[in-house]
């Protein structure tokens, strides 16, 4: 009985500095016989010839068989290694769009297709490496509309390099989008807050849980719609992991729960995406986080003991919501299944509340006093240093302004 592995399969062949060609594979396929098409394609008597799959592992011969069709085939000539150059031939980068402690993260233009991707690099750090290879193995695990997609990875271990091409999400981050509109209507609110508990579920359904919350890792997929979907999977985790406190305890300030902040989280948990749903929920509805404090010191004191404060401008079943979200003990706090259930969730007021959107893409504002408030709570929110923190930095350095930017001024 033949498989799909006897079959011809076409792949794409790329190698530096030479145009790519398409290569037909049988299963009889030797890599002579690719030498030969490379003399033809490319007029070059190559040396040595090594092949490496799109994951930039190194193929032998009987690997050949086990290409897929429409796969792609990295070739050096000489017998040189594979590196993170090979990627310019198929991708123009149009120019660099953010960069990190995870490395930085390049927009470009493929150049046969013309579609546009993220790509993200990082290079010469074994620790980042091994967290990127790990978002990339989590995020082709999580297929799902309001997930960033993952198209290729390609690892290095020669040169310590990394590369995840994703698609690109040009809508600009949760955080961009309180910068400027400021106030968020409810009904939108509610919009974004359910695509983010959805893919969460399923997140938590496949055993992941993300870790990181935060309004810059939620991206609108276009400008002037709202759909939106999650990035930055480098801290996830399996649910019921039990590590070590350093790796364990961490996230960025303004959005660590309780359990995190004080060290007695021993096990990976959704209860820590619970928790952040409920401060991009508080600070989308508010245009500011919600934890106070002229020092560092102050802010964890307040997430400690849940002491924030409600405004009169949103309704009451959103402050119900983010009251049974945002309490110290862990145990207590509602499930991720209960907000999707929550009354304040549902409703046809969002699908209404969708068609308006399209009408008018700024909220308006009736007065000056609402404009200068505008201004206050984008910057009380927009100033927040991007800055991952682990346990003994909290304690540690909670008075340094240089480690953790006070945003509650």
């Amino acid at each position: 009985m033949k498989t799909q592995f006897d079959k011809s399969r076409i792949v794409n062949i790329y190698s530096p500095n030479l145009p790519p060609f398409k290569l037909t594979l049988t299963f009889k396929t030797t890599i002579n016989d690719i030498r030969n098409q490379i003399i033809q394609s490319w007029s070059v008597i190559p040396k040595r010839v090594r092949i490496f799959n799109q994951n930039g592992n190194e193929l032998i011969e009987q690997d050949l068989q086990f290409v897929l069709d429409g796969n792609k085939l990295y070739i050096t000539l000489f017998g040189q290694d594979l590196d993170a150059s090979i990627i310019f031939q198929e991708y123009e980068i149009i120019s660099e769009i953010g960069k990190g402690g995870q490395g930085t993260v390049l927009l470009a233009k493929q150049k046969f297709i013309g579609f546009y991707v993220a790509i993200k690099i990082t290079r010469d750090i074994d620790e980042e490496n091994s967290i990127i290879k790990r978002e990339s193995k989590i995020l082709k695990e999580l297929l799902h509309r309001n997930i960033v997609k993952v198209f290729q990875s390609l690892y290095f271990q020669k040169t310590q390099e990394c590369i995840i091409i994703m698609e690109y999400l040009e809508g600009g981050s949760l955080l961009q989008l309180i910068r400027n509109k400021g106030i968020i209507p409810e009904q939108e609110v509610k919009i974004y807050i359910k695509q983010i508990v959805e893919a969460l579920l399923f997140c938590h359904s496949k055993t992941f849980v993300h870790r990181d919350l935060k309004l810059e890792n939620i991206m609108l997929v276009n400008q002037g719609n709202t759909w939106v979907k999650l990035i930055d999977f480098g801290l996830a985790g399996v649910a019921g992991t039990q590590k070590e406190r350093e790796t364990m305890n961490v996230g960025t300030l303004p959005y660590m729960p309780p359990e995190v902040l004080n060290g007695k989280l021993k096990f990976i948990s959704p209860c820590v995406d619970v928790w952040g749903i409920g401060i991009i929920m508080y600070s989308l509805l508010y245009g500011k986080l919600p934890f106070k404090g002229r020092k560092n010191e102050d802010k964890i004191n307040n997430i400690l003991q849940c002491n924030f404060q409600h405004e009169l401008s949103v309704s009451e079943e959103a402050k119900d919501l983010i009251n049974k979200i945002l309490v110290p003990k862990n145990n207590q706090r509602i499930s991720m299944q209960e907000i999707m259930a929550h009354k304040w969730i549902g409703g046809n007021d969002i699908l209404q509340f969708r068609r308006l959107l399209k009408q008018s893409s700024q909220p308006q504002i009736k007065n000056g006093k609402k404009k200068f408030d505008l201004e206050i709570r984008k910057i009380s929110v927009h100033e927040e240093k991007k800055v991952r923190i682990s346990l003994p930095l909290i304690r540690y350095r909670a008075n340094s302004q240089d480690y953790l930017l006070d945003i509650s001024k």
